[in-house]
C-alpha cells in the first residue's frame, strides 16, 4: 500500500499528478470540449490501483489484476453518483456526453467502440467487479482533491461495486443530435490519446507552433514573386491569371460572411494547384496562421504537387505510403552513428510529428484525409487534432466514389464549423452537392436529418465563362460507332494516326494486348499499376520527353493516367468509360492549346467473349453511369459542349445515388446509419479502396537483381526489435522499418487479385513480413512489360 499519494506513478520515472496535469493542458490546447477535459483528468486514474504500481517497479505477479482505464471508469463513476450537482454540470444534462466520456476513458489504449452494442467489454468488466469485491486500497478521491485540487466531496469506491449499471446506451437519446455527439467524442478521444502519447514521451514543444509563422510569410512572399514571372501574355496564362485573380476575390468576399467550406471549378489545365495556394494564402491573410493540409487522391499527383511546394517553401511534409521524410532520415543515421539519449529523442520527436500531422504544410493522399475523418483507430486517430485549425485543400474531389461526395462534403461542413476549419473543393468535373428531397426515406439513412446544418460549398468561381473559352476549347471528342470494335480495330485506328497517341483502356489485360499489337511501333510505351512506381515515372518523363521534341510516342495506359498527371497528346483515345473519366482522360489532350483542335476518340471495346470490357469493370451503379454517357455523348462534341452535359450528370448522381451507402469486407454499410446508431467501429472500417470491390491487395518487392538484399536488411531491422525489451529502442527499430519500407517503395508493387490461386509466386512461401512478399522469378517481371502474370486482369487499375 502506498500512504503518501503524491507518489504515485503513471511511468516508472513520471508521478501520476505531473502527468495528468500534462495530459490535461495538451487537451485543453486542442479543445473545450468538457468531455476531453473530464476524460484527461480520469483518463489515468486507475493507476492508484496497487498492483499496477507493483508492475511499473517490476514486482507484478500475473494473477494480480493490473488494469487500469476501467478502473478509471469506475473512478469517474464513484465520484458522479457523491457529487451529483457536479456531475450534472459535467454532463450538461445530455446522457451522451456520459457514454462519450466512458467510452473515452475505457478505450484510450484501443479503438473506440460500437455504443449500441455495448460500450464496456462485459468480461473486462467483470475481471474488474471481481477486483472491487476484494476491496483494495484506491484513493481516488483523496487524490484528485489534493494532488489534483479537483474539488469535490470526498466518495468511496468500496460501497460501489455495481456503479456500472448507470450506463445504458439509448440510441434514440443519441440521435437527437447524432452527428455532434459523434463527432465531439471522436475528437474528444483524438485529443486525449494525442495527448497522452505526447506527455508520456515528454514533447512538450509543439513543432506546428514553432513554425506556422515563417511558413505563412514565406508561402506569401513566394507566391508573389512566382506570380510576377507568370506574367506572360500568352491567351492560356491571361486566363490562368484570370481565373486565379477571380477566386481569391471570390473567397476573399465569402470569408467576410463567414463562410468555410468552398469550391472552385476550373478547367485542366487552368492551373488548380497555384489558384489552391492563393486561396490559402487569402484564408491565412484575412483569418490568421492556419496551417494547410493539401489532400490528393494518388501518390502520383502529390508527387507533383510536392514539386512545386517544394519551390515554394523550405519545409513542407508529405504524408503517404511513399513519402520520404530527409529530417526522419537523417536523424535515424545519426542514431546509428551517436547512439545517445538526446539523439533518440529527436528522432522520436520527428517521428511524432509525422504521426500526428503536426507541421504547418502537410501534402498527402485521399486515403490519409477521409479515412482519419471517420476513423475510431487510436493510430489513425493520433493526426485529427491537427484537422482543427487548418486549411484543408482537396484537389480532384470527383475521385471519390460518387456515393460519398455528399456525404464526406457534408462531414467537412460540419467539422470545419465546430474545429474552426476552411476546406476548398476543386476539380474540373465538380459534383453537385446538394441533397435532393427524394421523398419518403427512412430518418436513420437520411442525410437531411443528419447534416442538419449542412449548406452546399459556395462557389468562389463562376466557371462557365472560362470553360467557353476559345483557349480551354481544346479538342472534340468523336464517336467510333462499331458494335464490333476489337483490340486489333483499335491497334489498326492508331497506326493509322501519324500523331502522338495516348491511349486509356478500362483493365491491364486491355493494355497488354493492344501492347502486343502495337510493341513494333517505334517508342511504344506500356504503362498500367503492373508497373512499379519507379517505373511508371520513367515511363511517363519518357513520353513527355518525345512530346516536347515532338516525336511520335505511343502511350498504352489504364486511367491511371488520368487525373492531374501534366502531359499533353494531339490524339487521346478512351474506352466507355462514366462521364467524369472520358473528361479527365480527354484533360490530356491538346492541354496547352498548341493547336487549334486535338482529337478524341471514344469507343466501346468489345472483348473476345463479346462481352463490352467497359461492363467488367463498371458494375452496379457503374453501369447507369455508362448508360448516361451512352445517351448524351453518341456525336461529335467540342470541350466546350461538356461542362452542361457534366452538370446534368451530376444532377443525375444526386437523385438515383443513396449517399453514404458503401461497401466494407463484411458487406454494405450505410455510413450515416453507423453516425446514428453510435458505431463508431463499424464506419471505422471503412477503406477508401475496399478489398471486396477492387480485390485483395498484394505487395511484392521487385528485386533489382538477385543480389539484392534490400528485403533481408528490412528483415534484420525486425528481428533486433524483437530481440530488445526497451521501449524506445523498439520505437526507434520501428521507424527505421518505416524508413526502410518507403525507400523500397518505389519497387513496391501493389496487385490485386479476386482469387489468392492468381497471385504471383514469392519467396519464403511461409513468411511475409509487412504485407510484403518478394517475387520469386525476376523473370516474371520486366520494364517494358510490368509483371507477367494472368488472372487479374479485370482488376481495375
Amino acid at each position: 500500500m502506498v500512504s503518501d499519494i503524491s507518489k504515485y506513478k503513471s511511468h516508472p520515472n513520471k508521478k501520476l499528478s505531473v502527468h495528468i496535469e500534462g495530459v490535461l493542458n495538451k487537451v485543453q490546447k486542442r479543445t473545450s470540449l468538457k468531455i476531453a477535459e473530464i476524460s484527461a483528468i480520469f483518463h489515468d486514474l486507475g493507476k492508484i490501483n496497487p498492483h499496477f504500481q507493483k508492475k511499473l517497479n517490476d514486482q507484478f505477479t500475473d494473477n494480480e489484476y493490473s488494469k487500469h482505464s476501467y478502473l478509471s471508469v469506475y473512478s469517474f463513476l464513484c465520484f458522479g453518483k457523491s457529487n451529483p450537482k457536479e456531475f450534472k454540470d459535467i454532463l450538461k444534462g445530455d446522457l451522451s456526453n456520459l457514454w462519450s466520456i466512458v467510452a473515452i476513458i475505457a478505450h484510450h489504449h484501443g479503438n473506440l467502440p460500437n455504443f449500441n452494442r455495448g460500450i464496456l467489454n462485459e468480461t473486462l468488466k467483470r475481471s474488474l467487479e471481481k477486483f472491487i469485491l476484494t476491496k483494495p486500497y484506491l484513493p481516488f478521491s483523496q487524490f484528485l482533491n489534493i494532488e489534483m485540487e479537483f474539488l469535490h466531496e470526498e466518495f468511496s469506491q468500496n460501497e460501489n461495486s455495481n456503479i456500472f449499471d448507470v450506463i445504458s446506451f439509448d440510441n434514440e437519446k443519441w440521435k437527437e443530435n447524432a452527428l455532434i455527439n459523434f463527432m465531439q467524442t471522436q475528437f474528444a478521444f483524438a485529443a486525449l490519446i494525442e495527448a497522452d502519447k505526447r506527455d508520456a514521451a515528454e514533447l512538450n514543444n509543439f513543432y506546428f507552433d514553432l513554425k506556422i509563422e515563417n511558413s505563412v510569410n514565406e508561402l506569401s512572399a513566394s507566391l508573389s514573386e512566382t506570380f510576377e514571372k507568370f506574367k506572360s501574355e500568352t491567351p492560356l496564362n491571361k486566363l490562368r491569371t484570370e481565373i486565379r485573380i477571380e477566386a481569391v476575390k471570390g473567397i476573399s468576399e465569402a470569408l467576410k460572411n463567414d463562410k468555410r467550406l468552398f469550391e472552385l471549378t476550373a478547367p485542366t489545365g487552368a492551373g488548380k494547384t497555384f489558384t489552391l495556394l492563393a486561396l490559402a494564402e487569402e484564408i491565412q491573410r484575412q483569418k490568421g496562421n492556419y496551417g494547410i493540409i493539401y489532400a490528393l487522391p494518388f501518390l502520383s499527383i502529390t508527387e507533383q504537387v510536392q514539386e512545386i511546394a517544394n519551390k515554394l517553401l523550405n519545409d513542407i511534409l508529405p504524408v503517404s505510403s511513399k513519402s520520404q521524410n530527409e529530417r526522419l532520415e537523417k536523424l535515424q543515421k545519426l542514431y546509428e552513428t551517436e547512439q545517445t539519449k538526446e539523439n533518440l529523442k529527436e528522432l522520436l520527436k520527428e517521428d511524432f510529428i509525422q504521426q500526428t500531422f503536426d507541421h504547418p504544410f502537410i501534402i498527402t493522399t485521399f486515403v490519409q484525409l477521409f479515412e482519419t475523418l471517420v476513423s475510431n483507430r487510436n493510430s489513425t486517430l493520433l493526426k485529427l487534432p491537427n484537422f482543427k485549425n487548418r486549411i484543408i485543400l482537396i484537389d480532384e474531389i470527383q475521385a471519390l466514389p460518387p456515393k460519398l461526395y455528399i456525404f464526406f462534403t457534408a462531414w467537412l461542413d460540419e467539422f470545419c464549423r465546430l474545429n474552426n476549419s476552411f476546406a476548398v473543393l476543386s476539380t474540373a468535373t465538380m459534383p453537385d452537392f446538394k441533397i435532393v428531397n427524394k421523398g419518403k426515406m427512412l430518418n436513420y439513412i437520411n442525410p437531411k436529418e443528419l447534416f442538419k446544418n449542412y449548406k452546399k460549398p459556395i462557389k468562389i468561381l463562376e466557371p462557365e465563362k472560362f470553360f467557353s473559352q476559345d483557349v480551354f476549347n481544346r479538342y472534340q471528342i468523336n464517336i467510333i460507332k462499331d458494335n464490333n470494335f476489337a483490340i486489333n480495330d483499335l491497334g489498326k485506328h492508331v497506326q493509322e494516326q501519324e500523331q502522338s497517341c495516348l491511349i486509356v483502356l478500362n483493365t491491364i489485360d486491355d493494355t497488354k494486348q493492344l501492347y502486343e499489337y502495337l510493341e513494333e511501333l517505334e517508342n511504344c510505351i506500356l504503362l498500367n499499376t503492373n508497373f512499379i512506381p519507379e517505373d511508371r515515372s520513367k515511363k511517363i518523363e519518357t513520353a513527355k520527353q518525345h512530346l516536347d521534341k515532338n516525336e511520335r510516342i505511343i502511350l498504352i495506359s489504364t486511367q491511371l493516367i488520368e487525373a492531374g498527371v501534366d502531359i499533353d497528346f494531339p490524339i487521346v483515345y478512351r474506352d466507355l468509360c462514366p462521364l467524369p473519366s472520358l473528361i479527365q482522360s480527354a484533360g490530356r489532350c491538346n492541354r496547352n492549346k498548341k493547336r487549334q483542335f486535338g482529337q478524341v476518340w471514344f469507343f466501346e471495346l468489345i472483348k473476345e467473349s463479346g462481352k463490352h470490357s467497359a461492363e467488367l469493370i463498371y458494375r452496379n451503379e457503374g453501369k447507369q453511369f455508362l448508360s448516361f454517357v451512352r445517351q448524351e455523348v453518341k456525336t461529335t462534341i467540342l470541350e466546350k459542349d461538356l461542362f452542361n452535359i457534366q452538370k446534368k450528370f451530376f444532377n443525375y448522381i444526386s437523385v438515383n445515388l443513396t449517399i453514404g451507402e458503401y461497401e466494407t469486407k463484411e458487406g454494405k454499410m450505410n455510413m450515416i446509419e453507423c453516425v446514428n446508431n453510435a458505431e463508431f467501429d463499424t464506419l471505422g472500417k471503412f477503406q477508401l479502396i475496399p478489398e471486396n470491390k477492387f480485390g485483395k491487395q498484394y505487395q511484392y518487392y521487385v528485386r533489382r537483381d538477385y543480389n539484392d538484399n534490400s528485403y533481408d536488411e528490412l528483415l534484420d531491422i525486425m528481428f533486433n526489435s524483437i530481440e530488445t525489451n526497451d521501449y524506445e529502442k523498439r520505437k526507434k527499430n520501428k521507424i527505421a522499418i518505416n524508413l526502410k519500407i518507403k525507400k523500397m517503395s518505389n519497387r513496391i508493387l501493389q496487385v490485386r487479385v479476386y482469387n489468392d490461386k492468381d497471385a504471383p509466386n514469392f519467396e519464403n512461401i511461409n513468411k511475409e513480413y509487412f504485407n510484403i512478399r518478394v517475387l520469386r522469378d525476376l523473370e516474371d517481371y520486366n520494364f517494358e512489360t510490368g509483371l507477367n502474370k494472368k488472372g487479374f486482369s479485370v482488376v481495375p487499375a
